[in-house]
């Protein structure tokens, strides 16, 4: 008897695509990224024979919830498990209650609200979620499905969807059985129950690669920069640096050996036909020599011809790092400014100065490298002077792009306390706390939050419309680039004028 497990990306929501991931759990706007940690936990699960996988990416091939429930209805999951984003986890959610309905057990992983036990708690209690996972999937989810054939087994339960009762999972004391299971929460109809949580993986090498070849294609997966047929590679997981803001920050960082990526990479390419990629690391230049030996066989092994993006920060990279990147086929870096005050920078613990950031900006200009910006207004000590200080600085480093977002401090980081004690914190409606929307959550002690918005604005006017920046984005007899350029450049602008959430 074989275990039916269903792996769904839920649809989008409100229009928008949706990043489910361990470092990244919110609604995005330009870009539609493979589910990677849904990839990854198929190709664990994939190992042993007892289990029968479907994966389901709603949200890449914009598949709506009414399709996803019949697929429900049609594949008769015994256990359907979703990641879920922080803004969206509402209307992720309405997958499960389906899911739960039609008898199968509920499961589901969200990082920040795994860090937060009062609200995994409350969602336990309240909603269609049966379990809730309180650490990466790949760490425990073989165990705790093998735990689950187990009980179908006893049970004797072929062919009825649900691992508990042949009438519907309808008592929470049938959980019981899952106490010996690591990592996990679960409620059991009187208190919740949440059992030792076992360490993330050490050795990512030991995780098989992505199961890509669950996807039709690559086809719908792209950024702002990058065409498809696209894919993610992480070469690194976790990062130890301590800023208040973050809310995947504070972890152990671990890597991938330069060989096991260069063979991913490679698979990518042969299987897939990638064309680019996005280093999905928080921080890939953490540890000194490891990003320019995967660099050097990049191009030892011929894959300088894929372009790629990577995010680290200004104090983690050097101009030769960044010269032989580039030429490994980086088109463009992330790097966090954050602020143009070094007084916030120091405040928030970022642990880099604004000519640390200098620098990079000034290599990136010199090796032809996009960099691109990301900026948070609003942050505690934020005053109409401090958004004037970031708006000189960007103008002066000039990247290729800056994002502007608004702090959103999730309940799992330093900087929420500090609103909420200060009564900064405007709403706990979850569904708003979207960085990249129109409306922001918090207010400083100078600022409300319609002035926030009304800088926000006046800083991206300020940057948008600069006729040399403009200029320099075009590029001689490339009309492709500098049409297709030129549209999303102003439908920015207008995003900006008319008041929309704007990336």
């Amino acid at each position: 008897m074989k275990l039916r497990i269903l792996l769904i990306n839920p649809p989008r929501v409100d229009g928008y695509p949706v990043v489910r991931e361990e470092r990244f759990e919110h609604k995005d706007i330009g870009s539609v990224y493979p589910p990677l940690s849904l990839l990854y936990t198929a190709a664990v699960l994939e190992k042993n024979q007892d289990f029968e996988i479907k994966l389901i990416d709603a949200n890449g091939y914009d598949i709506k919830l009414i399709e996803v429930q019949n697929t429900i209805n049609e594949f008769g999951p015994d256990v359907v498990f979703i990641r879920a984003g922080f803004d969206t986890y509402t209307e992720d959610i309405k997958v499960l209650s389906h899911a739960k309905d039609n008898g199968s057990v509920t499961i589901l992983r969200n990082k920040i609200i795994g860090d937060t036990d009062w609200l995994r708690d409350e969602i336990l209690k309240k909603e269609k979620v049966d379990i809730f996972l309180n650490v990466e999937p790949e760490a425990i989810i073989g165990r705790l499905m093998v735990k689950m054939l187990e009980n179908k087994n006893e049970k004797g339960l072929a062919g009825d969807g649900c691992v508990f009762d042949p009438k519907g999972c309808k008592g929470p004391d049938d959980l019981e059985f899952l106490k010996s299971v690591e990592g996990i929460s679960f409620y059991n109809g009187k208190e919740i129950v949440t059992t030792d949580c076992p360490q993330p993986v050490q050795n990512l090498d030991e995780i098989p690669f992505p199961a890509y070849h669950m996807l039709p294609n690559l086809n719908v997966y792209h950024t702002g920069v990058l065409s498809p047929p696209f894919a993610l590679v992480q070469t690194s997981r976790g990062c130890p640096f301590m800023c208040t803001f973050c809310a995947f920050g504070k972890s152990k960082y671990r890597v991938r050996s330069v060989e096991n990526v260069i063979n991913e990479i490679k698979y990518l390419k042969e299987k897939s036909g990638i064309k680019s990629f996005l280093f999905f690391d928080d921080t890939i230049s953490l540890l000194s020599g490891r990003t320019e030996k995967l660099a050097q066989a990049m191009i030892d092994e011929k894959l300088d011809s894929l372009e790629w993006v990577c995010c680290t920060r200004a104090n983690l990279v050097n101009f030769e790092m960044m010269k032989l990147m580039k030429k490994a086929g980086m088109r463009e870096i992330a790097i966090g400014i954050e602020t143009g005050s070094e007084e916030i920078l120091k405040s928030i613990k970022k642990g880099v100065g604004l000519d640390d950031i200098r620098k990079v900006a000034k290599w990136c200009h010199e090796l032809g490298v996009m960099f691109y910006g990301l900026v948070i207004i609003g942050l505690p000590g934020e005053t109409k002077e401090t958004v004037a200080e970031s708006v000189k600085f960007i103008k002066e480093i000039d990247p290729f792009y800056t994002q502007l977002c608004f702090a959103t401090p999730f309940p799992n980081t330093e900087i929420y306390e500090y609103y909420e004690k200060n009564n900064y914190l405007l709403t706990k409606d979850w569904s708003k706390y979207f960085p990249l929307s129109e409306e922001p959550v918090v207010r400083t002690e100078a600022l409300t939050a319609e002035q926030l918005k009304e800088l926000r604005r006046w800083a991206y006017m300020k940057l948008l419309f600069r006729p040399m920046y403009l200029l320099r984005k075009l590029r001689p007899f490339d009309w492709k680039w500098n049409i297709e350029g030129l549209f999303k450049i102003i439908s920015r602008i207008i995003r900006v004028i008319t008041k929309k959430p704007v990336r």
